[in-house]
């Protein structure tokens, strides 16, 4: 999974959820010493130390294994 496909997914997601889509957008590849497969964290309206959203996807099925809504 690229990372254009990650913030397609997470658009894709925040869109179902009836989230609002804010730039700028920040997608970061990690690999948890845990987990087998790395991980997308997606992060929408990213200002100086907080963000609107963040979905984790899951770099290997491409599915969504969490996502947080940070109301204001």
């Amino acid at each position: 999974m690229t990372k254009d496909e990650a913030i397609a997914a997470a658009r894709l997601t925040a869109e179902w959820q009836g989230w609002r889509w804010y730039e700028p957008v920040k997608a970061t590849r990690k690999k948890p010493f845990f987990s087998r497969h790395p991980i997308w964290h997606v992060r929408a309206g990213v200002r100086n130390r907080s963000c609107d959203f963040e979905i984790t996807i899951d770099d290997a099925t491409g599915k969504v294994t969490d996502k947080h809504y940070f109301r204001r």
